[in-house]
């Protein structure tokens, strides 16, 4: 990539003027709902340990607990997890629009909702799905480790693994990272589509990227200690910068527009370059 990431973060700042209040409240009205949801979990827990205290349907206080427990985080985690397939892509809408000069509104958060809602919802748990598969040595060697009882040779597996772990989904998050992006704005392609057009635009731009994500590093320490609240206006920054990059990578110069926005692959779209 010919642009810098200094360059890139001034064009956010800029087209963040005037669009901050709009950027701001998406946050709020997702915080708002990503609350109800954690409070609901806290007070579901809570009365399932007040439930699980005595016996329910003849099975013991404990076991009873446990089981209305689990119920309440899978269900929980379920919930989570659609919530943030289906409002990520109205956020990224929103930002496409304001990079692009064009209006956004509020409404455009329910973005996901309207197009295709089981698409994104596929597409993120793909994405978890990759991620608990490059977790799987880890998780065997540490069940091994606990069964030696944690002896050296097993430690040092722990951290082998765990550094490719860690190494796996950084690379794979990284080749991923446009999918989403391509989805919002061509959500009539295909899943695997995306993710194959998202891998070949990241092609050489991995690092970057990479680097990008790391310049926020200090934003992100900075909202840990305002208590989260900073990340009302941190977010937007990331938002807005990280859309930026997409800008630059898409194609710029295409025949026919409308060919991006429904039916054709990266690879093709080249072709068509001027």
């Amino acid at each position: 990539m010919k642009i810098s990431s200094r360059e890139l973060k001034k064009r956010a700042k800029q087209k963040l003027q005037g669009n901050y209040g709009l950027c701001v409240g998406v946050q709020l009205i997702i915080n708002a709902i990503v609350s109800i949801v954690l409070v609901i979990m806290f007070f579901a827990g809570l009365i399932a340990g007040i439930l699980g205290s005595g016996s329910i349907y003849g099975l013991r206080g404990n076991m009873a607990e446990y089981i209305i427990i689990i119920a309440i985080v899978v269900v929980s985690m379920i919930l989570m997890v659609v919530l943030t397939s289906l409002f990520t892509p109205g956020t990224l809408k929103i930002y496409l629009n304001i990079s692009e000069n064009k209006p956004a509104h509020i409404s455009d958060l329910l973005y996901g909702f309207k197009n295709k809602p089981h698409k994104f919802i596929g597409l993120n748990l793909i994405l978890f799905l990759i991620a608990m598969v490059w977790s799987i040595p880890y998780y065997v060697v540490l069940v091994v480790a606990e069964i030696t009882n944690y002896i050296p040779v097993m430690i040092v597996l722990l951290i082998i693994t765990y550094l490719l772990l860690l190494i796996g989904v950084t690379i794979t998050s990284l080749y991923l990272a446009q999918a989403a992006f391509i989805f919002v704005e061509a959500p009539d392609k295909g899943i695997f589509r995306c993710l194959k057009e998202s891998a070949e635009m990241m092609k050489g731009h991995k690092g970057s990227l990479f680097y990008i994500n790391l310049s926020f590093m200090g934003l992100i320490l900075l909202g840990y200690c305002s208590f989260g609240i900073a990340y009302l206006w941190i977010l937007p920054y990331m938002y807005a910068t990280l859309t930026e990059y997409y800008n630059e990578l898409k194609p710029k110069m295409i025949l026919d527009p409308e060919v991006y926005l429904c039916d054709s692959s990266y690879e093709s779209l080249k072709k068509q370059e001027f």
